[in-house]
């Protein structure tokens, strides 16, 4: 920082650490694509500043370089037309921006995290448990799905431990969704049954079904919420999913996966709670890979799915709680104050070397940061990056792939379940889709090699020693019609760690090496058309 003093800042002598998170955050949402002007006044003075200046291509190639993500006031001095004196002028415009808003759609980095890195159900169910186990203060839950079967039970009946203790609980759930079941079984659907049991030991719970309203309850709700004193930086999220959404809500899923323990343990991933997900059966291990003492491997059986999460120690458990918080208010959840010591404790949140970057998305979102953030990723690739997903059925991805030359498209890796995949259409998009990429140098891995479904989402980006993990999906919903959630991690010997996972992913999935498994000409082949009907829905 002292940097900019010697320059001339732009800065007052006294450092302002509020002005330099907002303009980080301005500038990080101005080069996604990201328009404040339907939430927030006074924009135009910003916008017209760094408008004469402002490259999109150029901005959004240095910003990959550096991971995807601005994190520090010093890199925007060496973004493309930037200065230290435009820096001052636009500081006096962002001043007047609403700052609580800024942080609700901007990424969110903190740093001096541990990430450790769990993949498969017995390893991600033992350390569930344990940290639930370990809890003292508090547990916030967000999960799409949460079974009543075998693991589920073993999940609500340490939460029902920690409520004993005295420890405070919160759950969101979709309970509907969750009714449907697995396998044709309507049995394990019945959250219903965990959740009366954990609310009669004092358990908050929510449906995120509800995440819609018609207009008239919308408006009579957002006055009742802002007489209770919720924040327009909370209430405008509401505000645009209710412009987003046609007709119904039925359209709109709380896709989200994460945990946080006390304000200084976290826990993200795209695994939801039961049996094909944290099953407990050993996996079928292999001889000599693993990470951390932990063996990798396929899961035993057919109905058990490939999947994984992260634990965080850290400052990232902070805006991961203010995510929980605001859909929990806006759900009609009981009020708790983010920055109390109970939530916020003051503890030495050193744990670690990793940088984490959260990343949210939701319906009406002016931009999709996480969308693109998979755009600029394969866009200006230049070391070897890998994308783990289970489902590539967005076509904006598709379209930007096509259009990736050789130079960068030779960088690039792609690992997808193929042929075992619970998506009826996966197979279509991809086979429509990736005849010119895979021309022009993208490696395609499909993982049905191991008779397994894979629902890990994942990215490797070794330029950057970056690394992004959550429940964002490669298709339509997450890109439009999902609540989703990611953090990025930043370290090389994290990275290294992940790395070594999806190599050994990598190692028992068949790689394509003939072009002709990809359609050349899509639009002789009925799937295509299938895939483009229901894209948007399914």
């Amino acid at each position: 920082m002292d940097n900019l003093h010697m320059k001339g800042s732009w800065r007052a002598a006294e450092r302002d650490e509020r002005l330099e998170q907002d303009l980080i955050d301005y500038v990080n949402y101005r080069i996604s694509g990201g328009s404040l002007g339907s939430i927030a006044e006074d924009t135009e003075m910003a916008d017209t500043i760094t408008g004469p200046v402002f490259d999109s291509g150029a901005a959004r190639a240095y910003r990959q370089e550096l991971g995807g993500v601005l994190t520090d006031i010093r890199q925007l001095e060496e973004l493309p037309g930037f200065s230290p004196e435009l820096l001052e002028r636009l500081a006096a415009a962002v001043r007047r921006l609403d700052s609580g808003k800024l942080r609700a759609l901007a990424p969110q980095t903190t740093r001096h995290n541990r990430v450790d890195p769990y993949v498969n159900g017995p390893q991600c169910l033992d350390m569930i448990l344990e940290e639930i186990r370990q809890a003292q203060r508090y547990i916030h839950l967000s999960v799409m799905l949460f079974f009543n079967d075998h693991s589920g039970n073993r999940i609500a009946s340490e939460l029902l431990h920690a409520l004993q203790r005295g420890v405070e609980v919160r759950i969101m759930v979709n309970y509907t969704v969750t009714a449907l079941g697995y396998g044709s079984n309507l049995e394990v659907g019945k959250f219903s049954e965990i959740a009366e049991r954990l609310e009669q030991a004092g358990a908050r719970l929510r449906d995120t079904f509800h995440s819609y309203y018609s207009a008239a309850e919308w408006a009579e709700k957002r006055k009742v919420l802002k007489s209770q004193g919720i924040p327009e930086s909370i209430l405008f999220l509401q505000d645009k999913v209710q412009e987003d959404v046609e007709v119904t809500g039925l359209n709109v899923i709380d896709h989200r996966k994460f945990m946080v323990i006390d304000g200084t343990t976290s826990i993200i991933g795209s695994l939801n709670i039961g049996d094909q997900y944290t099953f407990g059966t050993p996996i079928q291990e292999s001889a000599t890979a693993q990470i951390d003492g932990r063996p990798l491997g396929v899961p035993a059986r057919e109905e058990e799915w490939h999947d994984g999460c992260f634990r965080i120690r850290g400052a990232a458990a902070q805006p991961l709680n203010a995510v929980f918080q605001s859909r929990w208010l806006l759900l009609g959840g009981d009020h708790f104050d983010l920055e109390a010591p109970f939530y916020h404790p003051a503890v030495n949140y050193d744990f670690g070397e990793e940088e984490c970057t959260l990343f949210v998305s939701f319906p009406g979102n002016p931009v999709n940061l996480i969308q693109q953030y998979y755009l600029d990723l394969i866009t200006y690739a230049a070391e070897e990056t890998i994308i783990v997903n289970p489902y590539l059925i967005d076509q904006a991805f598709w379209d930007r792939l096509g259009e990736v030359g050789p130079e960068h498209a030779c960088h690039l890796s792609i690992c997808n379940p193929l042929e075992v995949n619970d998506h009826p259409t996966n197979k279509a998009a991809v086979r429509s889709n990736m005849y010119v990429p895979f021309c022009n140098g993208v490696s395609f891995y499909d993982y049905s090699l191991t008779e397994r479904f894979s629902h890990w989402k994942i990215t490797y980006d070794r330029r950057s020693c970056a690394v992004f993990h959550g429940s964002y999906n490669i298709n339509e919903r997450s890109a439009c019609h999902d609540f989703e959630l990611g953090m990025l991690v930043k370290g090389e010997a994290f990275a290294d760690k992940v790395k070594h996972m999806i190599d050994f992913d990598l190692g028992v999935s068949r790689k394509i090496s003939d072009k002709h498994e990809f359609f050349k000409h899509p639009w002789l082949h009925p799937s295509t058309y299938l895939n483009k009907v229901t894209q948007n829905y399914t």
